[in-house]
């Protein structure tokens, strides 16, 4: 079992991973928009078949309507259609919808459950947002790639994708330097305790 440091280190690592991502998804045409749209329902079907077990477990029975949710949107990534840059938009809205909900549910589940239902459902709400992002991203190709609205957009995604980049470092950073502190501080208090008894 991962500590939270590493818990949050292994998190930020992967937000920075999809962020770069994205940073490529944003000069795709079209067509390659299409395909990775695809690519990427593709993984995150696989990632909510593999974590099915683990969400159900940790979460409970007592959060049905999560697993409501969860089933949902599993279902409607396994039956739907091939993405296409004709129908990119309306997949994205689709899903878009059930990705709401079972945000809405974790969400619940994260406030009002134990420990590990809270940990559960922060990793599960995490992962609907990078999905999301990437969605997003995709979706934009549909439309009008040379309005200057898109063109906006694109950079103004870009600039954020570079700031959040930036601050992750630092936080990772930042993280580390705590954490050292902590626990140079703690065994520190340990010696001191050792030398009482």
């Amino acid at each position: 079992m991962a500590t939270f440091k590493e818990s949050m280190q292994q998190r930020l690592k992967e937000w920075k991973g999809e962020l770069e991502e994205m940073q490529v998804q944003f000069n795709l045409g079209k067509r390659e928009a299409a395909d990775k749209f695809e690519a990427n329902k593709k993984k995150f079907q696989h990632w909510l078949e593999e974590q099915r077990a683990e969400v159900k477990e940790e979460l409970g029975e007592t959060r049905g309507e999560l697993q409501e949710e969860y089933d949902e949107l599993l279902a409607k990534l396994k039956k739907s259609s091939t993405a296409a840059e004709s129908n990119l938009q309306e997949q994205e809205q689709e899903l878009q919808a059930s990705i709401d909900r079972l945000e809405m549910q974790a969400n619940l589940a994260q406030k009002e459950g134990e420990q590990k239902t809270v940990e559960a459902a922060e990793s599960l709400r995490d992962r609907l947002t990078r999905f999301r992002a990437q969605m997003n991203v995709l979706a934009l190709h549909a439309k009008d790639e040379a309005s200057e609205e898109y063109k906006e957009a694109k950079e103004e995604a870009r600039e954020m994708l570079d700031d959040f980049k930036k601050k992750s470092a630092e936080w990772q950073s930042e993280a580390q330097e705590e954490w050292e502190e902590f626990r140079t501080d703690f065994q520190a208090k340990l010696k001191k305790w050792r030398a009482k008894f």
